[in-house]
């Protein structure tokens, strides 16, 4: 099965909400449903109060567009990105925003993952831990800049041992590379937030969600 856990931290404080981090369940109902999780990073000064509105929304979107997993997070996040480009249109240069997603979507063993810079997550198997970052032009630029836009996806088939790190950019840097894949390769993966957190200790605003494919893989609900 599929356990996940995230934490936040807001002007220096943990809290349990903030609004940088959102996890967005499928329906217990439908088997075909997906689970969606959401990083933001604002990318312009000011852009803070839109993070967690637009967390929200591409969580709900995501969920009402349904079809595939890459389909539903590319419409939620043009929608994301629509809604950000209409706050700009309206404002002074001086007051306009933009921010870097992150975003997974998860289905069974199926797992994809949408960014469009600022963004960073890990994928961790076999003792090894992959950074991974936007590296296409189209994927680059924040969401609300530009009027096209084309997030770079990378697909995880899971299995068991495996863990799925999304972390704000700032908290990345701030992490020694040793000391995280030393946290990731905890034989207990759920142990594994509490020492992340650990390293995050003095970050001012950031988050971090991580997903542990445990030993029998199933759909991630709690």
């Amino acid at each position: 099965m599929i356990w996940v856990g995230q934490f936040g931290i807001a002007e220096g404080e943990a809290r349990e909400e903030t609004p940088w981090v959102g996890a967005y369940p499928g329906d217990d109902h439908d088997e075909d449903a997906a689970d969606v999780y959401v990083l933001v990073e604002p990318a312009l000064p000011g852009s803070e109060e839109f993070c967690g509105e637009m967390k929200d929304a591409i969580g709900r979107f995501f969920h009402q567009s349904g079809g595939s997993l890459t389909g539903g997070l590319l419409r939620a996040m043009r929608q994301a990105n629509d809604n950000l480009r209409d706050w700009n249109r309206r404002s002074l240069k001086e007051h306009k925003v933009a921010a870097g997603v992150t975003c997974l979507a998860v289905r069974d063993e199926e797992a994809y993952l949408a960014q469009v810079g600022p963004s960073r997550a890990v994928f961790f198997r076999h003792g090894e831990a992959e950074y991974i970052a936007p590296t296409i032009p189209e994927a680059t630029e924040p969401l609300g800049l530009h009027d096209v836009f084309w997030p770079e996806f990378h697909r995880f088939d899971l299995a068991p041992g495996d863990r799925l790190l999304l972390l704000s950019p700032g908290l990345a840097e701030a992490m020694a590379q040793p000391a995280l894949t030393t946290a990731l390769a905890l034989e207990d993966g759920e142990q594994a937030l509490p020492e992340l957190y650990k390293l995050a200790r003095g970050q001012q605003d950031c988050a971090a969600l991580l997903l542990v494919a445990t030993p029998e893989i199933a759909p991630a609900r709690r």
